[in-house]
């Protein structure tokens, strides 16, 4: 979050195995956003628009060039919950992969998992389009605790089960992991489209960045 310092910090895993990185795994996986969903993003409380927000954020810097913006807060409580339960969902070898989405929001983070397995995901959020909503704020809206993971089919029901009790509504099944090479398909709940992109075309853009930059 502008202009913050970076912090670094280092942790201890004491079974490597009971590890996951943050890209999809296999075609068919199902994809959850741990956390604050969108349909919680789109109810636009007081409590949501305090902690997912476009102040700040690297949308408002890249889009609109424009630094400004109270950050998001913290919800100390919310982010051990969903902490713990990421973990326990690596540990239990339900969760096959792990990324963070905080940087750029939800549509980024997605991407990230996209591109770094070559493989796409189709994603239906749990809200419509006949509602107002600020879609750049639900897509790259920033905030703490929210982790988005993928598992496999077979574990679906023992992990929404967990979801449930570990964390009530602060969970959204977000939709399936695509076959390689296909796109990144989010669309609202009643099929209005709001991104559709190929994998392809998304890694070309990040690995080429610091080029086209740099030739700017």
């Amino acid at each position: 979050i502008f202009p913050s310092p970076v912090g670094g910090m280092v942790g201890l895993l004491t079974d490597v195995r009971q590890s996951c990185g943050q890209c999809w795994q296999e075609t068919g996986d199902v994809i959850y956003l741990l956390g604050m969903g969108s349909d919680l993003i789109g109810s636009d409380t007081q409590e949501t628009s305090e902690l997912i927000t476009l102040g700040g954020s690297e949308y408002l810097a890249t889009v609109h060039h424009q630094v400004t913006g109270q950050p998001p807060k913290v919800d100390d409580a919310l982010e051990k919950k969903v902490q713990a339960v990421c973990r326990e969902g690596i540990a239990k070898g339900w969760i096959r992969s792990a990324h963070d989405s905080s940087e750029g929001g939800l549509a980024i983070a997605l991407a990230e998992s996209c591109i770094g397995s070559h493989r796409g995901a189709t994603v239906q959020l749990a809200i419509d389009s006949t509602t107002s909503h600020r879609w750049d704020r639900v897509l790259f809206g920033e905030g703490g605790a929210r982790i988005i993971v993928s598992i496999a089919p077979d574990h679906k029901a023992a992990w929404e089960a967990h979801l449930t009790q570990s964390l009530g509504q602060h969970w959204e099944k977000l939709g399936s992991v695509g076959a390689s090479k296909q796109s990144l398909q989010i669309t609202t709940s009643d099929g209005v489209e709001l991104v559709n992109v190929g994998v392809g075309e998304m890694g070309d853009r990040w690995s080429t960045a610091i080029d086209r930059r740099m030739a700017q």
